[in-house]
This record gives structure tokens, C-alpha cells and sequence, in this order.
């Protein structure tokens, strides 16, 4: 039976670095089932969950991966996540509802600690988050999806928010992931012309 590694790999983003990778994947027979992947200032990189061949040990996954992605200085951990800390069983609410914070402004130290801080008020976890800081104006655009807990007002966390950094000119804006993904995939609307 297969089993499942939560695997992250840090290296140089040049081009094959992803080819590389995929190659040291299946010759482990690995099966990537959940990825993200992101290039952060010229470095690659990737968490993922995968499943490999029982017979396959986390320092065997790690050990072969590193040696195929040498090329590109590639860091590879790989953890069991029925050993990890804290995982033994599933405390969190199971019902959450998926919305899309964004954040913009003029950067200043501190924002992300009390964001992190007032999401974890509420049970709320932080799913992704993206995130640039222009250098010409010391601005910076961020979006993150939340999974909001079933009974957390998420209207009154957003005008919370919105009072916490409105001294600084910071633009807080919170949708509903539903919202988003119909403005991005239209359901054609069908009229029924004719006359009774």
C-alpha cells in the first residue's frame, strides 16, 4: 500500500529544475497529490504530498531527489505526517468556508504578526499566501486564502481589519472564493424568448 510523504524541495530556479525533479519522482514511484509551487527571489520552490511505494523510506525519497537535483543545489526535506507533531489527531472544525483576503499599501514592520495573530483569534487558518513588496515604493500587495470556521462573521473580521490599518493607508478586501471562481468562470445565462 502506498504511503504518503508531505515533501518540500528549495533550489536555484533555472529551467529543468521542475523536469529534474519530476524524473527523480517517478523513478521512485512517487504520485504527487497535492502540490504549490512558487519562485521566490530566483529560488524555487515546492511543498507537496505524495505517495510512495511502502518500501520507500523518507531518507531513501530525500537521498535520491537531492542527488538528482544536485545541479540545481536543491534542499530536500521529507516528513511522515503520521509522526509529525500535533498530528496524531484532527482537533480543527471540519466545516471552514474559503475566502480571498487581499491586502495593499504602504509597507510598515508589524502587519503580518497582527494579521496572523487576529486570524488565530478566530480559528482561522491561513490556507496560502502570496505576497511582493515593491522596492521604488515601499508598497506591497498581498492575497491569502482563508478557511474561516462555520459561526466567525468573516464581514466583521474584514471591517475589523479595515479599521486596524486604515491609519496607514492599507486597502483590506475580503471575498468569498465562491464569488471569485464564478467571475472567473461565467455560467452562460440562457433567456427563454419565446411568448406564451
Amino acid at each position: 500500500m502506498p504511503k504518503l510523504y508531505i515533501m518540500t524541495v528549495l533550489a536555484a530556479n533555472r529551467t529543468g529544475i521542475l523536469a529534474a525533479l519530476a524524473n527523480a519522482l517517478d523513478e521512485l514511484g512517487g504520485n504527487l497529490r497535492d502540490v504549490s509551487q512558487a519562485v521566490v527571489h530566483q529560488f524555487f520552490a515546492m511543498i507537496m504530498a505524495a505517495e510512495f511505494p511502502d518500501d520507500q523510506s523518507p531518507e531513501v525519497i530525500a537521498d535520491h531527489i537531492g542527488a538528482v537535483c544536485r545541479a540545481f543545489g536543491a534542499n530536500v526535506t521529507v516528513v511522515d505526517p503520521t509522526l509529525a507533531l500535533g498530528m496524531e489527531g484532527n482537533t480543527e472544525p471540519t466545516h471552514k468556508e474559503r475566502y480571498v483576503l487581499t491586502l495593499a499599501g504602504r509597507d510598515r514592520p508589524g502587519i503580518l504578526r497582527f494579521l496572523a495573530h487576529r486570524l488565530a483569534l478566530d480559528g482561522i487558518d491561513l490556507v496560502d499566501l502570496q505576497g511582493r513588496l515593491q522596492d521604488s515604493t515601499q508598497t506591497f500587495l498581498s492575497a491569502m486564502e482563508l478557511a474561516v470556521p462555520r459561526g466567525v462573521d468573516a464581514l466583521q473580521l474584514c471591517d475589523e481589519l479595515r479599521h486596524e490599518f486604515q491609519s496607514d493607508g492599507i486597502t483590506v478586501s475580503l471575498q468569498h472564493r465562491r464569488v471569485i471562481a464564478a467571475l472567473a468562470h461565467p455560467e452562460p445565462v440562457g433567456f427563454n424568448t419565446a411568448i406564451p
